[in-house]
């Protein structure tokens, strides 16, 4: 919050590819275990770690973040699927609501980038914080 131009650029190439590869592999792994058990933030937290470490602008950030966590929820979605644990006639309209609702976001972020990202993340972030404190 304090670093005005938080997630502007994208400087990742000034990193060694393999540190990339193996950054994202470790973050992925340890959020994709959280997102699995708890879920709540997933995404936002996948991009502030690839902002913070790893050097993405919010854009990019926050797309890559978008193929993991829907990764990790394929995986969290046999998962409950194979233990009976999915009532259908809730997640179904849930499912083509948040469908939609991410294409809104997302086309949101590509036009506008940052200046859009930036204080949505903020919020959300610190909703959910609260939230999880509390």
């Amino acid at each position: 919050m304090v670093k005005k131009n938080f997630g502007h650029e994208n400087e990742i190439a000034s990193l060694n590819p393999r540190t990339v590869l193996f950054g994202s592999a470790i973050i992925s792994f340890i959020i994709g275990t959280y997102d699995g058990f708890f879920g709540p933030g997933t995404g936002s937290f996948l991009i502030f770690t690839f902002t913070a470490f790893l050097k993405f602008d919010l854009v990019t950030a926050s797309g890559n973040a978008k193929i993991i966590n829907l990764s990790s929820n394929v995986g969290s979605l046999i998962t409950f699927l194979i233990n009976g644990q999915v009532i259908f006639l809730y997640a179904i309209p849930a499912a083509v609501a948040g469908i939609f609702g991410n294409l809104l976001g997302s086309n949101l972020a590509v036009r506008v980038g940052p200046k859009i990202i930036r204080p949505v993340f903020v919020v959300v972030l610190g909703i959910l914080l609260f939230r999880l404190l509390r």
